[in-house]
This record gives C-alpha cells, structure tokens and sequence, in this order.
C-alpha cells in the first residue's frame, strides 16, 4: 500500500473556512450567511477531494460523504457559536 502524501491545500481550505465561520459569529452575521459559509465549505470539500471520490463505490461515497458533511457542518457551527460567544453577541 503507498503511502498518500498529505493534502495541504485541502487543510488550507478547510482551516480557512473554519476561520471565516469564527469571523462570521465574531461580526454577528445573520445565520444564513453562516449557512452560506458551510455551502462553499462543502463544495471545496468535494472539489479538493473529487479525484478520491471519483474512485469510491457509490455505498461508499453515499457514506463517506454524508459523514464528512455532518463532521463539518459540527466544526463550522462550533467555530459560528464560538465566535458569536467571544464577539459578545450571545
């Protein structure tokens, strides 16, 4: 089995999401801007991991997928609640 070499861009983007959904809860955005957010986080997701995807059964893409999207919808609202916390808008 060779060994995968870690996918910097897609942590890049995924951190980076992560920071935009903080900085959304800080400034007190409107929860459909934040809904907005998790929208371009799940299509980077899918475009940064799309070679991967392509190669998966569709049982497992099906899984797979909906666990990763539930995994970052959780992060993204932590980061929005968090945010909304530490920019006193709670």
């Amino acid at each position: 089995m060779a060994v995968r070499r870690p996918n910097i861009g897609a942590a890049g983007a995924d951190f980076a999401f992560a920071a935009l959904a903080f900085a959304s809860g800080w400034a007190g955005v409107p929860l459909l801007y934040a809904a907005l957010v998790f929208l371009g986080a799940a299509a980077i997701w899918a475009w940064t991991r799309r070679t991967a995807l392509r190669d998966m059964t569709r049982t497992r893409l099906i899984t797979n997928a909906a666990l990763a999207l539930a995994l970052l919808a959780g992060v993204l609202g932590g980061a929005y609640w968090i945010g909304l916390a530490a920019g006193g808008h709670l």
